[in-house]
């Protein structure tokens, strides 16, 4: 059975919100950690440890969303986001 099933697709996402502003705070860690700015006392190795248990989190959330959302448009979408990154980067170069 799928955690889906099991608590329904309002509690997955709120689940998925609450992972990725955990993902977004371990991120904002490991860049204060590689910048020396405003230092942390946890090392870059545990900072680096936090973000990817928090992207398995977020992706593992993802998966379940997955049978609730058109994942063709998704990957539509995230194609032409990525294109449009590269460039404006390609831009800036």
């Amino acid at each position: 059975m799928r955690l889906l099933e099991m608590i329904g697709s309002p509690a997955m996402l709120e689940m998925l919100a609450e992972e990725c502003s955990e993902l977004a705070q371990a991120s904002l860690k490991l860049a204060r950690k590689y910048r020396g700015e405003n230092p942390t006392p946890r090392t870059e190795s545990e900072c680096m440890r936090s973000l990817e248990e928090e992207i398995a989190d977020v992706l593992t959330c993802l998966d379940q969303m997955s049978e609730v959302v058109d994942m063709e448009t998704v990957d539509k979408v995230k194609k032409e986001k990525l294109e449009r990154w590269i460039k404006r980067m390609s831009r800036q170069a």
